[in-house]
């Protein structure tokens, strides 16, 4: 979780939520979205979902946003995950993913060891992602890459998944 009360760690998360509220359509499952702070850029219904996946069974979603949580989870994991999430999207729907690249981490070690960044979310991170990953991840999943870029002085990525037309 993140701890909003350290200045870093609210400013990157806003930064985050200024790179992904362009994307955001319709209802919206936020996956791992902390507290919730999404929610004021989400029009339609909002469903928040961290460790307790039961409130998103009996939904489907235009917008899946994952922002700043894959590298928390085991690479394998994530794949079976976003097996689940192609089951929840809705035609024309769309995942929303933020993750810092692989150069980020010394950088992240560094910030979170002098305090700037909080220390244990940092100890977390279980695998930083390549671009080949990321597009890997959504080609095995019958999606297609809509968006990629780099934001954060290279430190972070941004990707937006759409349904495959050649899977449907």
């Amino acid at each position: 979780m993140i701890n909003a009360s350290i200045k870093m760690e609210k400013f990157l998360q806003e930064y985050r939520f200024k790179e992904a509220k362009g994307n955001l359509i319709g209802d919206v499952l936020d996956f791992g979205g902390n507290k919730g702070e999404l929610k004021r850029f989400v029009n339609g219904k909002y469903t928040l979902i961290n460790y307790d996946h039961s409130p998103m069974e009996e939904k489907t979603f235009d917008t899946i946003a994952v922002l700043a949580v894959i590298e928390h989870i085991n690479f394998d994991e994530v794949f079976k995950i976003f097996s689940t999430f192609k089951k929840k999207l809705r035609p024309k729907g769309r995942i929303i993913i933020t993750t810092p690249t692989k150069i980020s981490s010394p950088i992240l070690e560094v910030l979170s060891f002098l305090g700037i960044i909080e220390r244990e979310n940092i100890l977390e991170h279980k695998h930083y992602w390549s671009k080949k990953e990321i597009y890997m991840l959504a080609e095995k999943n019958g999606f297609k890459i809509k968006k990629y870029t780099l934001f954060q002085f290279v430190f972070n990525q941004i990707a937006v998944f759409e349904h495959d037309d050649k899977e449907d």
